[in-house]
């Protein structure tokens, strides 16, 4: 199997469509099982394709320049992706409701974004989840109460959205 792993800023800016190791990954979905192009200075937006990269486990996009909304594809790698870091870019919209169905993610840092809207309530699918950040955003109403169901949750970050209220759901 091919471990696709770059050292972060390792990579020259550019866009993150053009990088040759999203290019390999995408021509050998099945043998990528690590993505790491963080703090790299990326540009662009998040491929749909990134769906089909079933074998992938980590997935580290942070501290780029991406823009755009997180596309709903990546709901399909739902059993093997642990590790989600799309912090500290300028990603924008609302978050899919398929991230949910990502039952194997441990961790989700989405922190220092644009993102708007409500959390889905789907989150409270991943049952996996140990650490999860959204503060530093623009999300908005209440948390969904089926974040209770996030039993193994020990970290979650929330704070800086200035449209989000309310109590923190029972069981988290």
């Amino acid at each position: 199997a091919v471990v696709m792993l770059l050292f972060v800023g390792s990579t020259s800016a550019g866009r993150f469509n053009e990088t040759s190791a999203y290019q390999t990954c995408i021509s050998t979905p099945a043998s990528c099982t690590s993505l790491n192009l963080g703090s790299n200075s990326l540009t662009g937006t998040l491929p749909s394709d990134l769906g089909t990269l079933t074998s992938l486990t980590y997935m580290a996009l942070f501290g780029n320049q991406l823009t755009g909304t997180v596309p709903s594809e990546l709901g399909a790698l739902t059993r093997l992706l642990a590790h989600m870091n799309l912090h500290t870019n300028q990603l924008t919209g609302t978050l899919p409701s398929e991230l949910g169905a990502i039952t194997g993610l441990t961790d989700m840092w989405l922190f220092r974004n644009q993102f708007t809207g409500t959390l889905p309530s789907e989150l409270g699918a991943l049952t996996s989840l140990s650490g999860m950040g959204f503060h530093d955003n623009q999300v908005t109403g209440t948390l969904p109460s089926e974040l209770g169901f996030l039993t193994r949750l020990t970290r979650m970050w929330v704070c800086n959205n200035p449209g989000l209220c309310g109590d923190i759901p029972a069981g988290v």
